[in-house]
């Protein structure tokens, strides 16, 4: 009872339950605006998106002396090429679909006949005539005495979903707007944060900015390209197997490959709907394994692969936050919720105040090697990420010499993997060979580039040295 007393009386105790309330009363007050001014916000949000999609090209051609502005028009300029292309070819594939009579009267005909099939079936067909008054209906208007659809023909779907392109090119129109002033705010911006702010403030507003756009950019670069290699598989498998709207579903694909754990899975929903009406359940079976299959290659070893943990988000958060997120705002707010709840993630983190809330939405709770490891991972050592090892090590109470030792075992096992060096891994390899006469030549040798066989057995005796020390502290 004393030790209750106490913690309710301890200053810090109500130092955190008005962290949490404040931050309650802020996520409500959000929420709530997200929900009444949907209509300003989305094209905002996705205007935003699109920014940390162009950005790494953008940044790309600004280092090879282009003006920002320009990197940013040229970006937006194939960004929008790409968009209308893919659009345009969708467009007429499914118009073309609608107005192939012969083609929408085979499917209707075939779903009619596989309906029928379903209905005599021994357990499913009597319940399905229990509910529908009888066998002698068609697909639709038994779908509708059930309560699913409109009593409408299969093909119906296609014709709706055409029928929303005008909102789609209205709300693309208010989207570019946005775009364009986000593009100039954000080089004004922190200028202003360091007049507002002057000090310390605005090195950490750096240090958060660059972690931002570190955990993005990796993010955005990892979707798109796993999207894009996803999509082209599965344009070939429906292709090859007779899929209507082929080149549609693919761009489904690549699109909903940017919502976590479920976007894959999702996206494979028409073309076996479709493949159900047209296939042989043997065929039909043998498309779903090869589409399966692609999705989990691409999306659990090639991404886990490339990226590792670029946002470190817990999944059960991903999966609660992506459920709201679509029944806030449907699609596009299942596409928004990761890179924007992983903002706010890394805002968190940066305050003192809100850290622990941050390591609670984390999927895992990482050693300082371990932190290292990824952080070397693509053989660059960031600003951000040397931030967030440094708190770290602070959190965790390591000594500067440990860190040296861990820092150099996890360069030399980055390198050994590779077969090459970077410069970060050779600045630190050195550090942790400094003052150690049986690693000269390794100091004096190892250079940015292929690493020679000889050096990488001097790679593997200081990693072995390394360990020792470290174990006898």
């Amino acid at each position: 009872m004393g030790d209750t007393s106490d913690s309710i009386g301890n200053p810090a105790f109500h130092h955190r339950i008005s962290t949490i309330s404040h931050a309650a009363i802020l996520m409500t007050i959000f929420v709530l605006a997200m929900i009444h001014l949907e209509s300003v916000l989305k094209p905002f949000f996705i205007a935003l998106g699109i920014y940390f999609v162009l950005k790494p090209g953008a940044d790309a051609l600004s280092k090879n002396n282009f003006p920002v502005f320009l990197s940013y028009l040229t970006m937006l300029l194939l960004f929008m090429l790409i968009i209308i292309s893919a659009a345009f070819f969708a467009w007429s594939q499914a118009q073309g679909l609608v107005e192939d009579e012969e083609r929408k009267k085979e499917y209707n005909d075939k779903l009619e006949k596989k309906w029928k099939n379903i209905k005599n079936m021994p357990v499913i067909g009597p319940a399905i005539k229990e509910s529908v008054d009888g066998d002698g209906g068609s697909i639709g208007s038994d779908l509708q005495e059930i309560g699913i659809g409109s009593g409408g023909v299969a093909t119906d779907l296609i014709s709706s979903v055409l029928g929303e392109v005008g909102s789609i090119i209205m709300t693309s129109v208010t989207v570019i707007f946005f775009l364009i002033f986000i593009i100039f705010e954000a080089h004004l911006l922190p200028g202003r944060i360091e007049r507002a702010w002057p000090g310390s403030s605005t090195k950490k507003m750096s240090i958060i900015q660059n972690q931002i756009e570190d955990g993005i950019n990796t993010y955005i670069i990892v979707k798109t390209g796993c999207g894009i290699g996803s999509a082209i598989i599965a344009a070939i498998i429906m292709l090859l197997f007779g899929i209507d709207l082929w080149f549609v579903w693919a761009v489904m694909t690549f699109i909903l490959n940017y919502v976590p754990y479920i976007g894959s899975l999702i996206a494979t929903i028409p073309p076996l709907i479709l493949g159900l009406i047209l296939l042989s359940p043997s065929m039909l079976l043998l498309m779903t394994i090869l589409l399966l299959v692609n999705q989990q290659v691409w999306g659990n070893y090639i991404e886990t692969k490339w990226a590792g943990r670029a946002l470190d988000l817990s999944p059960v958060i991903l999966l609660l936050i992506t459920a709201f997120s679509f029944w806030l705002w449907g699609i596009v707010g299942m596409i928004l919720a990761v890179p924007l709840f992983a903002i706010a993630k890394i805002v968190l983190e940066n305050i003192e105040e809100t850290r622990p809330i941050a390591i609670m939405l984390s999927e895992r709770a990482p050693t300082l090697e371990e932190a290292w490891e990824d952080a070397l991972k693509d053989g660059n050592l960031t600003v951000g990420e040397f931030h967030k090892l440094a708190e770290l090590q602070k959190t965790l109470g390591v000594s500067d010499e440990e860190v040296v030792r861990i820092s150099g075992r996890s360069a030399a096992q980055t390198i050994l993997k590779r077969g090459r060096a970077r410069a970060d891994e050779v600045e630190i390899i050195i550090s942790a060979a400094s003052g150690r006469n049986e690693f000269t030549e390794l100091r004096e040798d190892l250079t940015v580039g292929k690493t020679p066989k000889y050096l990488r057995n001097h790679l593997i005796d200081l990693i072995n040295t390394l360990d020792a020390e470290s174990e006898e502290e």
